[in-house]
């Protein structure tokens, strides 16, 4: 075998990469199953604390980071100090925060990822006559924080916005083989059930070949 003993051969690397692409894949689709299994049941406990966003949201992009520069796409933070403290459980925050940063990384070739957030009132998140997608359910009155992940990928075309929240749908969902590009199916699903248990709600923007907007809407501790 080729170089040092324990290493492997290219042409042993190629079906290796897979196995674990697929391991990774499998273990994925059981964790959420199983999250969706507990809310369903009522057995996922939510636990909230004050939390800044500015530090928070810029120590979870560090996690994602190198897989965007991977991508060779241009990442930006837009997340003013000055924002409000939100009362919410971190825990579940940054898995949806993931999510979403996650599915702008899996579809975004060329151009750019950006995370920004804003204080929005309740009387400045559009109205009735908005497309139902880009209308969060949320209870009247106060203020929110709206945290969006922003990318100039491929986009979603306007009939597949409502089904992209739903379980075990797809949208431009790679080959079978492809593990990383088809992901499980869950992961929109579950952040909108998870933004939901925080009080907030989950709304995608988006056209297809200009990319897409997802906003998470957490209601502000002011």
């Amino acid at each position: 075998r080729d170089g040092a003993y324990g290493e492997l051969t290219p042409r042993q690397k190629g079906p290796m990469e897979r196995i674990e692409s697929s391991a990774n894949h499998l273990r994925d689709l059981v964790e959420h199953v199983l999250d969706l299994a507990k809310m369903a049941a009522g057995w996922l406990e939510v636990h909230t604390e004050p939390l800044k966003l500015r530090p928070f949201v810029i120590d979870v992009a560090a996690e994602v980071e190198p897989l965007i520069n991977e991508k060779g796409v241009a990442f930006s933070i837009t997340v003013p100090a000055t924002l409000p403290r939100i009362a919410t459980d971190p825990r579940h925050l940054r898995q949806i925060l993931v999510n979403l940063l996650g599915n702008a990384i899996k579809f975004t070739a060329e151009g750019s990822i950006a995370v920004r957030a804003a204080v929005v009132m309740d009387g400045q998140m559009g109205n009735a006559t908005a497309p139902t997608n880009a209308r969060p359910l949320l209870a009247t009155g106060g203020s929110w924080v709206a945290l969006q992940v922003c990318d100039t990928g491929a986009g979603i075309a306007e009939k597949d916005l409502m089904r992209i929240f739903e379980e075990f749908e797809q949208v431009n969902a790679g080959p079978r083989g492809d593990s990383m590009r088809r992901g499980t199916g869950l992961g929109l699903a579950i952040s909108r059930r998870l933004a939901r248990l925080l009080d907030g709600d989950i709304t995608v923007e988006s056209a297809v070949g200009r990319g897409s907007t997802f906003t998470l809407w957490l209601p502000a501790d002011t």
